[in-house]
């Protein structure tokens, strides 16, 4: 629920995108996130598994694109060429910003690829695997820094 403009309470539907290994555990981090902004009350109403290879942030952007990128190889043996589709999440000022920032991506990667679509989503955050800490790993650094510190305690009192 969100106040509109008039201060009532309205139901809004958000998309997020998350890394997670599990339904379980994409379930846990978003309402752990959640609860971390202050977003309350919320309904996590569904989970679904992407086929994103990569997701490419810039700062700068808050506008996501999801780009299908065609990859062109040769199968030597057959002597046929082979194309493979990868999708990857990137965010961007405009399709144009989207489109240059992925060829300059995959320009750094020297493969023959195509773009044949970029296509713009309606994605409010994106939350990578690497920018995530759980609840239980924040506990344990705790326990490990009280640890340190009373080791540092036990050898200054024995000096």
């Amino acid at each position: 629920m969100k106040p509109d403009s008039e201060g009532s309470d309205v139901k809004k539907t958000e998309q997020f995108v998350l890394d997670a290994y599990t339904y379980t555990e994409a379930e846990t981090r978003m309402v752990e996130v959640l609860e971390a902004e202050g977003i309350r009350p919320f309904e996590i109403t569904q989970i679904t598994k992407t086929n994103l290879i990569e997701v490419i942030r810039f700062a700068e952007c808050d506008k996501w694109f999801r780009v299908k990128i065609a990859l062109t190889t040769v199968d030597e043996s057959k002597g046929v060429e082979k194309e493979a589709n990868q999708y990857l999440l990137v965010s961007a000022a405009d399709v144009r910003d989207a489109f240059d920032k992925v060829a300059t991506h995959m320009n750094a990667v020297h493969v023959g690829y195509l773009i044949p679509s970029i296509v713009y989503q309606k994605i409010s955050e994106v939350f990578p695997l690497e920018e995530w800490t759980p609840v239980t790993q924040s506990v344990l650094n705790e326990e490990a820094s009280e640890i340190d510190e009373t080791s540092d305690e036990l050898s200054l009192n024995q000096s």
